[in-house]
């Protein structure tokens, strides 16, 4: 009996070894294969390079640049120091290192870079990135601002499109940082957000509060961004960043550095219009508006795509008739002496349209187009519903409130009646445009809320013979027309009016009533015994 159990006993040590000793394999070859896949290339360093490495090495001089060119891909094929900063006697940037009789360039520019990113330095070189208009209409800052203050201001930004004197244009390390030159900084929508961020361009604001950024915020840590983007195939990441829909490709388009091959609409200028840029070699907007639309769909229905971007085109045709308000106003006011220009020696500084700044309609004006202006319209675009709606278009007729006031305490009688009338009308000084529903679905209560729906029963006749006009000028595509003839044709179903919900709708004001209540009772007919400690 003693026997069989100590032979038991040597049986349960041995299978209790045995799955210790498969467990501490499994250990092992974890950390192996860890290892394995964490091992960092070995870099070899030689030549003229070797010097350069040790002698900053020694001198203590940028030496994190060195390790962040150790992390490069650079690196690792081998390309170094004087592949990038190589010079000529006679370069712009041409200088001798200290102590040595090297030469080397001081700023290697996108000439240096397309030695290998040939493709890539001439898309780039056909975008709105190496055209910036701070270059050729900088009114605002020249007079404006003090010269010192757009130093770290706007040339920071600006500078990635920065005309150098070998006659290269753009500034690739604003994307790709120095020395690392890394593809997934690049694709991180913070660094987007460097320069599109702001009172005048919060793409980055309104892409984090978008759909599309709250799905990143969630995911990002599992994201690789470091991705290569490869032709016809899938986009690799399953939520959008910056780069996805303006740069990387799908099984349709090809990757791009030209960020404008996208873009069907100019509309952070002082008028939304569709893109002619460099049509004759990418195609016109349509074209470009094709391309965007076919990287919505790896993601989104086409209907839903198309609805939404057709939605988003009202709001930049929308925009256009506001401007046309304040253009009128802002001419009127000039033309009769009621706004000054800034002028010397018979030389204007100003244009009341544009970059007037010392009088309260220019403000407006210029606010209007620059800021709230931009962000009414580029909102729309991201589905940043915030800054469409309170950060835009309230704060645009904010503006126009404050312009007519003026005008009408300075004098103008048409201002004056627009201020003293009661008709809610007076809000909208300008044509509308309009689409029956949304891309989100049916709202039965969405056709009870607009005071024009109800006030003026040939509403949507006006609304079509605009929509009408700008197809016939080429501003609505043919497909876009029937997409919206069609909803204007069977208008009753896509705003609700056929469908019947007067139950819910009574629940919910029961439900309201309540509230209306009780705050009534808790705050508004609240009495406290003390006088106030002002007396009035």
């Amino acid at each position: 009996m003693a026997e069989n159990n100590s032979l038991r006993t040597q049986k349960l040590l041995v299978g209790i070894f045995s799955i210790l000793l498969v467990i501490i394999l499994i250990i092992v070859a974890f950390v192996e294969m860890k290892v394995t896949r964490d091992a960092k290339p070995v870099i070899e360093i030689s030549g003229v390079n070797k010097n350069c490495v040790t002698c900053h090495t020694q001198k203590g001089i940028a030496v994190k640049a060195i390790d962040h060119w150790k992390q490069s891909l650079h690196a690792q094929q081998n390309i170094s120091c004087v592949d990038c900063h190589t010079a000529k006697e006679g370069d712009f940037d041409a200088f001798y290192c200290p102590e040595s009789d090297f030469l080397v360039a001081r700023h290697p520019t996108p000439k240096d870079c397309a030695e290998c990113h040939e493709q890539q330095v001439q898309e780039f070189s056909a975008s709105k990135h190496a055209h910036q208009f701070w270059l050729i209409k900088n009114t605002d800052r020249s007079v404006f601002e003090i010269p010192i203050a757009t130093k770290n201001g706007c040339e920071q930004c600006h500078h990635i499109g920065n005309l150098w004197p070998d006659q290269s244009v753009g500034e690739c390390d604003a994307c790709h940082p120095k020395h690392t030159f890394s593809k997934a900084v690049a694709r991180q929508p913070e660094t987007c957000g460097e320069c599109h961020v702001g009172s005048d361009h919060p793409h980055i604001e309104i892409y984090l509060e978008s759909k599309h950024g709250n799905i990143f915020r969630a995911q990002e840590k599992k994201l690789d961004l470091n991705y290569a983007t490869k032709n016809n195939t899938p986009i690799p990441i399953d939520i959008p960043v910056c780069t996805t829909c303006h740069m990387d490709g799908n099984e349709t388009q090809p990757m791009t550095h030209n960020v404008s091959e996208r873009l069907a609409w100019e509309s952070q200028s002082a008028w939304s219009f569709r893109t002619v840029w460099l049509e004759e070699k990418i195609g016109d907007w349509k074209m470009k508006r094709s391309r965007m639309e076919a990287i919505c769909k790896s993601c989104h229905s086409p209907e839903f795509a198309e609805m939404y971007l057709l939605t988003a085109d009202f709001t930049n045709l929308q925009y256009n008739e506001i401007r046309r308000m304040f253009v009128r106003w802002t001419k009127k006011l000039t033309e009769n002496g009621t706004i000054k220009r800034l002028e010397k020696d018979g030389k204007f500084y100003s244009d009341p349209v544009l970059t007037g700044w010392d009088e309260v309609p220019e403000i407006a004006m210029y606010h209007a187009w620059h800021h709230e202006g931009r962000r009414f319209r580029h909102g729309a675009m991201m589905m940043g519903a915030d800054y469409t709606q309170w950060h835009g278009i309230w704060d645009i007729q904010k503006g126009m409130v404050e312009m007519l006031t003026w005008a009408a305490e300075k004098g103008d009688s048409e201002a004056k009646r627009w201020v003293e009338s009661t008709d809610p009308i007076k809000f909208a000084p300008y044509a509308l445009f309009d689409i029956p529903g949304n891309p989100w679905g049916i709202n039965v209560l969405s056709n009870t809320l607009p005071y024009v729906y109800n006030a003026y029963p040939d509403y949507w006749d006006l609304i079509y013979a605009n929509v009408k006009t700008v197809y016939d000028h080429n501003l609505l595509s043919e497909k876009q027309w029937q997409m919206w003839e069609k909803k204007y044709k069977d208008k009753e179903h896509y705003l609700g009016y056929k469908y019947n919900a007067d139950s819910v709708f009574k629940y919910y004001q029961d439900l309201d009533s309540k509230d209306t209540k009780a705050f009534t009772e808790q705050a508004v007919e609240l009495k406290l015994p003390s006088k106030p400690f002002w007396i009035w």
